[in-house]
């Protein structure tokens, strides 16, 4: 969580900064802040979620293996984009460098699905219910990072004299 909240905070600084770059800077920290502020504010949001289901969880016992490590692996794929989204700041094309880590959340979280829907019965209901509240959490994380990236790009590229 804490490695995730620096990374998210080194993209929203990026982003600020690119917003401020010239004599229109008020429109664009008007239209960057109503952006970049939305999905920053849903991502701690989400972040909050995932703490509060482990902190709830401190004294039930852990998710079952078969359910941790697809959630674990989610999470860890989730904050590499979000690391690399803050690299994409610097960069014109955000699309192709995180293109590939979010078809890959993607494709976990309906593995997950899958699994938690096959196996419903040997799940239990509150283990089943907190694997997908936490991968949802951290696939829209991911999401809303690139959308940060993303707009990111369109100061850099919209910046006059560049």
């Amino acid at each position: 969580m804490t490695a995730l909240g620096r990374a998210l905070t080194e993209l929203g600084s990026g982003a600020d900064d690119l917003a401020a770059t010239n004599e229109v800077a008020d429109l664009r920290s008007v239209l960057t802040g109503l952006y970049v502020g939305q999905d920053v504010g849903r991502i701690d949001l989400l972040t909050r979620q995932v703490g509060d289901i482990a902190w709830e969880r401190r004294s039930m016992r852990p998710l079952p293996e078969e359910l941790r490590l697809p959630v674990r692996e989610i999470g860890e794929v989730c904050l590499t984009l979000i690391g690399r989204t803050s690299d994409v700041v610097a960069l014109s094309a955000p699309h192709t460098v995180v293109g590939r880590e979010l078809a890959d959340i993607s494709r976990r979280q309906q593995a997950l699905g899958r699994l938690l829907l096959e196996r419903e019965q040997a799940i239990a209901v509150a283990d089943a219910v907190d694997a997908a509240v936490i991968g949802r959490c951290y696939e829209e994380c991911a999401y809303r990072a690139v959308a940060v990236a993303r707009h990111a790009a369109l100061l850099r590229e919209t910046t006059p004299g560049r």
